[in-house]
């Protein structure tokens, strides 16, 4: 049974700051070395220094980036930077954002869920995680005992109800107002009214509950939880560290958008480029697009475009240096089932990339077990091209976008995806509410 509930979010004090957007961050994931010390550099009091502070030489047990971050954030809270309300509520959020020439608008809400145990309830993963991640956000979880970033769902909402709901809230003047690094705006509301909170928990009850983005947070939600309900002989399931911060937003909404993620290959050991391509016509239907120099931006254009035209037959770009772009088509979902050995579902077997990793990485090139190692990923395609032409890569592949209905059906299995599957653009913005757990807060509607 899904059951979200209000809860007394900590904010960035207005007052304190004019300018919120020099204090809010991407996603810890997300942010680059480089991007990092910008943040450092943009704001003292930048949400970086909590979700992903800095290392140093002499860090140990006592002294490191999750004691810092706690550090940060009592005293953020002592000298008023941050103020926590002081009733429960929901916080409307909304995204305006610009993807590909096009406007988008993305409205959702940020509450609290009552945790549950991957494939047990109503709350679907559809990705792998890393156990390093996992374990890095458990212990910024120890150290602050707060959910500093939420996770990112999806839910359906056929009948508009909620978003109706949500929008009623959205036209008076926002909570927060903040721009992100794209330029994109984000604006929070608060509401702590209660017919609209009783409204809302009743309509998210027993709702299926996709994870978009998160899953490490989650995952990482669940061990803190076991954590501490190991310690505690009274276990009710209303303590407030059996629930985590999630941003909901619904299927049907517009501003829900997947973007495709790109992958170069290297460091192949027995490669030879003739043979891979007489392997590929095997599998695949395989059409050059020629180019030179000075039109392989154009080549590589009209090849994305292509890609998208005939997405239902699984289409691959590739790229092998020297202006040498390819279309590859899959010529027949038969050799599905003779390349996926393991008991999937259907859904499953026929993403995108599985194909490509049964297909390419395991049949033609194998190195399916060293993909860790020898494949990279990149969210701009034309990265990925460069990383071939500046010798940092063997072959680039461009991929089609993971359609959401393939999500959910893969989800809905209880399967989850390869590693790096989707990416939902844009990402939520940190640092605009934080959930933190006091000690022997309970959670009730």
């Amino acid at each position: 049974m899904v059951r979200v509930f209000p809860f007394r979010g900590i904010i960035y004090n207005k007052k304190k700051l004019r300018q919120l957007s020099q204090v809010m961050s991407p996603p810890y994931d997300v942010i680059s070395p480089a991007e990092q010390e910008e943040l450092y550099e943009q704001n003292n009091f930048n949400f970086i220094r909590l979700i992903l502070g800095k290392e140093f030489a002499g860090d140990n047990e006592y002294n490191n980036r999750y004691v810092r971050a706690a550090a940060f954030l009592d005293g953020w809270l002592r000298h008023k930077i941050f103020l926590q309300d002081d009733k429960p509520a929901f916080y409307a959020y909304e995204q305006k954002f610009t993807c590909l020439g096009k406007k988008y608008s993305r409205l959702g809400f940020f509450g609290v869920i009552r945790l549950e145990d991957m494939g047990r309830g109503k709350v679907y993963p559809h990705e792998e995680t890393y156990p390093k991640a996992k374990l890095d956000r458990l212990q910024l979880m120890r150290a602050t005992n707060a959910n500093l970033d939420s996770v990112f769902a999806f839910y359906s909402d056929k009948k508009d109800k909620l978003s109706k709901l949500l929008k009623q809230f959205t036209k008076k003047a926002p909570t927060l107002e903040a721009k992100d690094r794209d330029g994109g705006v984000n604006r929070l509301w608060r509401i702590d009214k209660k017919p609209a909170l009783v409204r809302i928990m009743q309509e998210m009850k027993d709702k299926a509950v996709f994870i978009a983005d998160g899953h490490h947070r989650y995952e990482a939600a669940i061990r803190y939880k076991n954590e501490l309900k190991a310690r505690n002989t009274k276990f009710t399931e209303d303590e407030s560290y059996n629930h985590a911060l999630m941003y909901f937003t619904p299927v049907e909404g517009k501003g829900l958008v997947v973007l495709p993620i790109h992958r170069t290959v290297s460091n192949l050991e027995y490669y030879d480029p003739i043979r891979f391509e007489d392997d590929l016509r095997q599998v695949f239907n395989v059409t050059p697009y020629l180019a030179t120099k000075k039109t392989a931006d154009g080549v590589r254009k009209k090849l994305l475009k292509e890609m998208t035209k005939v997405a239902d037959k699984h289409a691959f770009g590739l790229y092998l240096g020297n202006h040498r772009f390819y279309l590859l088509t899959l010529k027949d979902e038969a050799l599905v089932e003779e390349m996926v050995a393991e008991e999937k579902p259907a859904a499953w077997k026929k993403l995108d990339v599985t194909i490509l990793h049964y297909a390419v990485f395991d049949r033609l090139l194998n190195i399916a077990h060293e993909t860790e190692d020898k494949v990279t990923y990149f969210k701009r395609d034309d990265d990925a091209i460069k990383a071939v032409d500046d010798g940092r890569a063997t072959m680039a592949i461009l991929m089609n976008p993971t359609r959401i209905e393939e999500i959910i059906a893969v989800a809905g299995e209880l399967e989850k995806m390869p590693h790096k599957s989707t990416y939902f653009y844009p990402k939520l913005l940190s640092g605009l509410v934080i959930n933190r757990f006091e000690h022997g807060d309970k959670v009730k509607p």
